[in-house]
């Protein structure tokens, strides 16, 4: 029995350093983790938002915190458009998407910034389609000549863009779902559909 106090003790002092140990990193690497996540997002705003529809950006706060952004395009006072970020817990994470309509609500892009889904499954809304075959990636590497074509986006996202907001619902007239994982298709279309719709009355 005697040495159940100094088994507590030690125990109590490895927890205590472990702990120690983590809140140093987790203060030393937040504003790195803080500076990316921004970083990521003004990426994200430049993909959902051509310049042809709005090159100047205005957000618009609640309590200090960015609900969206109205778009502007030159000195034209009137909103062309808005983007923001839209959330839902999918089948097994939050899914956050970056998105960016016009001021009719058809959608100009739609980026997702985070998700933690099934591999194979769910994640697919992140999974870029090619039909690139191993041959002619292997001819292109060892090539003189490099081809200058175009960015892939993610396929499911790419079903978003010219899309109506108002409209927007899983279906085959709308966004297909991905095979497997309706619930991480359907919690993205939900997601923006209310977000967007919410801006859009309140506007």
């Amino acid at each position: 029995m005697t040495d159940i106090p100094r088994f507590t003790l030690v125990l109590f002092i490895v927890n205590f350093v472990a702990a120690s140990i983590l809140g140093g990193v987790y203060a030393v690497t937040k504003p790195r983790i803080e500076t990316q996540k921004n970083l990521a997002e003004e990426e994200a705003i430049k993909e959902v938002m051509p310049v042809s529809i709005g090159d100047r950006l205005e957000p618009v706060k609640e309590n200090g915190v960015i609900k969206y952004w109205r778009v502007f395009k030159g000195a034209n006072p009137k909103a062309a458009g808005y983007v923001f970020i839209a959330e839902k817990y999918g089948y097994s994470s939050v899914i956050e998407t970056m998105v960016g309509i016009k001021s009719d609500g058809s959608i100009t892009g739609v980026r997702v910034l985070s998700q933690n889904e099934t591999p194979g499954l769910g994640a697919k809304i992140v999974e870029v389609a090619s039909d690139r075959t191993l041959w002619g990636a292997l001819k292109q590497i060892f090539s003189e000549e490099k081809e200058a074509g175009n960015k892939l986006s993610p396929y499911f996202t790419e079903q978003f863009n010219g899309l109506n907001v108002k409209r927007l619902e899983l279906s085959k007239g709308s966004v297909q779902a991905i095979t497997g994982a309706t619930i991480s298709s359907k919690a993205c279309v939900d997601s923006i559909k209310l977000k967007a719709t919410e801006i859009l009355n309140a506007e």
